[in-house]
């Protein structure tokens, strides 16, 4: 199969992830929809490594980074991201997400000794100026006095939260799939943060009744669970098994883009002319970081 065509359908299925997660925490709460979703896509983890019989050979410090990266995927990502997105906007989350690659590049500046170039930091601070201008555009103008809603800028805290998990996760985890492997690492990774999560979300389920879940509530469970945790993970190894890393990154910059229209068509959620300035902006400045990044390489 063409892997551009893989990457696409990657792409819509990542875009996608954001209206479900936007649509699904509004009813149902986000620590329960977390423990489903990573109940469910642990079965499935689960079953593969029966199937594959994936060996654990963690010891030592790898041992201890492994149940680090276990907790930041999914305690301080997949649930932070799903708490903040009940408050914020599909398009905004889609957005920050949009600057992985930024802080990535910071934190392997801390952890992995890499240089930061003036082209980098250029791009590193576009980025950011675009996402302030984001979300300053939710902002009103009260007489003389300007005003967020709480609410919504507690939204965007907690996704910036989870996507700086998301960026240790990538940095760090590095290690662990060079030595261990992308899909053993994945694996026991998921397998050990739901464990870790289990707590909080057997918590949550006393006195809910999931029984009470309509047909289309379970489709959007499924939908986190199947369509982005094991679909969408599938699609990018197998892309990254074809075509090189740096042509699949420029794909994850289109994220916010296919949310935007998504978010139009399915959440009536507008796209007002500050965010699309930021957007540009910020999305400006991830390219000018990986086109960077992939000079440096080639040279």
């Amino acid at each position: 199969m063409n892997p551009y065509i893989v990457l696409v359908v990657q792409l819509l299925l990542s875009g996608g992830n954001y209206i479900i997660a936007n649509a699904a925490t509004q009813t149902i709460p986000p620590p329960n929809l977390t423990f489903l979703r990573t109940v469910i896509s642990g079965v499935v983890y689960l079953l593969y490594l029966f199937y594959a019989r994936l060996p654990f050979r963690y010891r030592g410090r790898d041992l201890a980074l492994l149940l680090f990266l276990s907790f930041i995927s999914v305690s301080l990502n997949q649930f932070v991201f799903l708490y903040g997105m009940k408050y914020t906007t599909a398009t905004e989350g889609a957005l920050f997400y949009a600057l992985t690659p930024i802080f990535v590049m910071l934190l392997s500046r801390r952890y992995l000794n890499e240089k930061i170039t003036s082209a980098k930091i250029v791009g590193t601070a576009m980025a950011f100026v675009g996402v302030v201008v984001v979300i300053m555009s939710k902002g009103s103008f009260i007489g003389n006095e300007f005003h967020i809603e709480i609410s919504h800028m507690k939204g965007d805290i907690l996704i910036f939260i989870a996507v700086m998990a998301w960026a240790t996760f990538t940095t760090l985890g590095r290690k662990l799939v060079v030595k261990h492997g992308a899909v053993n690492s994945t694996v026991y990774t998921a397998l050990i943060g739901t464990i870790f999560f289990a707590p909080v979300g057997i918590t949550s389920s006393v006195g809910y009744n999931y029984l009470t879940l309509s047909g289309g509530q379970w489709m959007q469970v499924l939908y986190l669970s199947l369509g982005t945790s094991i679909g969408g993970y599938i699609l990018w190894y197998y892309a990254l098994g074809k075509i090189e890393a740096s042509k699949v990154a420029v794909f994850t910059n289109g994220q916010p883009v296919v949310t935007a229209i998504l978010a139009y068509i399915f959440l009536d959620q507008g796209i007002t002319v500050p965010f699309a300035l930021g957007a540009l902006v910020t999305i400006g400045g991830v390219l000018i970081t990986q086109m960077d990044l992939r000079t440096k390489r080639s040279g």
